[in-house]
């Protein structure tokens, strides 16, 4: 009977060292040989310029911001993927386009010629003619606080008229990374490769609190 006892525990004593060692390989070690054997594409740096051109054989097209996947990526920890998705719908007759923009995280909205930032709505609507040698500008983060955020990557969206190789004249559209504020903890990055915001989260609320008190 004794033998019995002394059999069970060791299968239990066993079956828990073989759950922890699956958890630590699962948690901690297979993250960094992931992370180790891949390149990780870095986090993109201020005024750099993602240039796109509808398809001519495409009447709808999409562009993207998220974490680790779409036409930007920010490989900040704190960024949903898909955060910002951009629909471009050509006119059939001429080089025009209707943008619809769509959210899936917090952002901060400022249409061209507005002065402000406000909660962009799930969605939003632009015509190209409205970023012809104007911006909307766009602040992605993952929270949003009395309408202004304490943390932020600020891209901006443009276009002008280019001429093509084929001698067309299209539309080309630019969007360019213009603000990373704080900046990116480059030297932490967490077990998936992804960066998290430069200051820790209590002293950018004061940094913000007390930019607030200013203005005010």
């Amino acid at each position: 009977m004794q033998d019995g006892y002394i059999y069970l525990l060791w299968l239990v004593l066993f079956l828990s060292s073989a759950g922890f060692l699956w958890v630590l390989y699962k948690e901690i070690v297979y993250p960094y040989i992931l992370i180790s054997t891949k390149e990780v594409e870095p986090p993109p740096e201020v005024g750099k310029v993602y240039e796109f051109i509808v398809s001519e054989s495409e009447r709808n097209s999409f562009f993207s911001v998220g974490k680790t996947t779409g036409n930007i990526v920010t490989r900040c920890s704190a960024i949903q993927e898909d955060h910002l998705i951009f629909q471009f719908k050509k006119d059939p007759s001429q080089e025009e386009y209707d943008i619809q923009i769509k959210k899936n995280g917090a952002v901060l909205f400022k249409p061209p010629r507005m002065p402000t930032y406000s909660t962009m709505d799930s969605t939003e609507k632009l015509e190209s003619h409205e970023v012809i040698g104007k911006t909307a500008d766009f602040r992605i983060s993952n929270v949003i606080l009395k309408e202004r955020m304490v943390n932020f990557i600020e891209i901006s969206l443009t276009s002008k008229f280019i001429i093509t190789k084929s001698g067309k004249e299209r539309l080309q559209f630019r969007f360019t990374i213009t603000k990373i504020h704080p900046g990116l903890n480059l030297n932490s990055p967490d077990k998936t490769g992804n960066f998290p915001w430069g200051k820790d989260e209590q002293k950018a609320e004061e940094s913000f609190q007390e930019q607030e008190d200013t203005e005010e």
